[in-house]
């Protein structure tokens, strides 16, 4: 029996270069914004009780087939069913109301599933207990952090027993404890016959949650199936994209004039290192330096620059000893590839490039917020 059936869901968004251009449209009949894809032919029906993992690299559209699913958003072609009541757990903010409290809160998103006042009366004390926030939960939930906001979240979309469950990424700002605790939740509700979708960029537990994963890419159904051919396709899909990639840097990483040598990292702590090399110009160029660290994948953790520190540009003339020193990195222990770029004056066009593999262990196995630093260039 269908719990989900999507037939052919296409969304397309109005992209409109300034708001002017919305009223052109209405005053002179013709077009005054370009078109983007962000689904396109969608089809696919997931049983009654099924878990359906998703993923796909960042805008490919996976968002938007979840807001579609939980009604939050409206395709411009296709059609869809849903069976049962539906509790979804999107971006951060949606459903609650940041003025509010979060007992306030609780009943508002009730209100918005048509779930009846005293029926979430029934359920507070059990969504208090779950979302262990404390006296936090009769402050509004503009002053929650973004991981208090998933507990107070996660408690309510699963105490209203749902028949699907949707998630969308957002257990990826919990901590540790939280992630393990809604996991726990999840597979009750999976050994109790609920239909889940959950939408993630740990393939682990993809593979290991889901019985059948779909791959999304650029708006389209690319492999629909069992978890691990899938994962394991996607896999192979990213590490042969970031080869690619990293063989078209490599192309360009000297010029004829500037090069990087002698690149090391040295970590000092859990959380601070230094990145050191050196830069040889054999005729004089302003510039700005660069660092970036990159995942195995090539998808870039964080950047930072002079130019975005607000410096001048750098004159590299002969040899110059460069060093890097970087503060309360919080990224998770892994290996990854630290690139440092020398950069034009606007610091768009990288004249130099040089890259290395190394392992950072920070002692964080989850991330629990955003990527932080603090990074500081020294030239001699």
């Amino acid at each position: 029996m269908d719990a989900i059936h999507v037939e052919n869901i296409t969304k397309i968004y109005k992209l409109y270069d300034k708001p002017l251009d919305r009223l052109k449209e209405l005053v002179f009949h013709r077009p005054f914004h370009k078109e983007f894809v962000a689904l396109n032919g969608v089809t696919f029906h997931l049983n009654k009780g099924e878990t359906l993992g998703i993923i796909g690299d960042n805008g490919a559209g996976k968002s938007t087939l979840l807001k579609i699913l939980s009604r939050t958003l409206s395709p411009t072609r296709g059609h869809f069913e849903v069976k049962g009541l539906v509790s979804s757990l999107l971006e951060l903010g949606s459903g609650f109301h940041p003025e509010f409290t979060g007992i306030e809160n609780v009943f508002f998103y009730g209100s918005l599933l048509g779930i009846d006042n005293g029926i979430m009366k029934k359920k507070i004390n059990e969504i208090i207990d779950f979302a262990e926030l404390g006296d936090f939960i009769h402050y509004p939930i503009k002053t929650y952090s973004s991981g208090m906001h998933v507990r107070l979240a996660f408690s309510v979309a699963t105490a209203v027993d749902p028949d699907i469950l949707i998630i969308d990424e957002a257990l990826s700002v919990g901590d540790q404890y939280f992630q393990k605790k809604c996991l726990e939740k999840m597979d009750d509700f999976k050994r109790s016959g609920k239909t889940i979708i959950f939408c993630s960029h740990d393939l682990y537990q993809i593979k290991t949650f889901c019985e059948k994963t779909m791959w999304i890419d650029h708006g389209q159904i690319k492999m629909l199936g069992e978890s691990s051919n899938v994962v394991n396709a996607y896999v192979t899909h990213e590490q042969t994209k970031a080869e690619a990639y990293k063989t078209e840097l490599a192309k360009g990483s000297q010029s004829s004039f500037l090069f990087i040598s002698d690149l090391s990292m040295k970590q000092k702590g859990s959380k601070d290192f230094i990145i050191e090399c050196v830069v040889k110009s054999l005729e004089p160029f302003y510039g700005h330096i660069g660092w970036a660290i990159l995942r195995r994948d090539m998808f870039q953790i964080t950047f930072m620059s002079t130019h975005m520190q607000g410096r001048e540009p750098i004159l590299f003339e002969g040899t110059k000893k460069i060093s890097i020193t970087v503060d309360n990195l919080n990224i998770v222990n892994d290996n990854y590839f630290i690139y440092v770029g020398i950069f034009d004056k606007q610091a768009y066009k990288p004249i130099a490039v040089e890259s290395i593999d190394c392992t950072i262990n920070t002692g964080y196995e989850i991330l629990n917020s955003l990527c932080h630093f603090n990074s500081t260039f020294t030239v001699e």
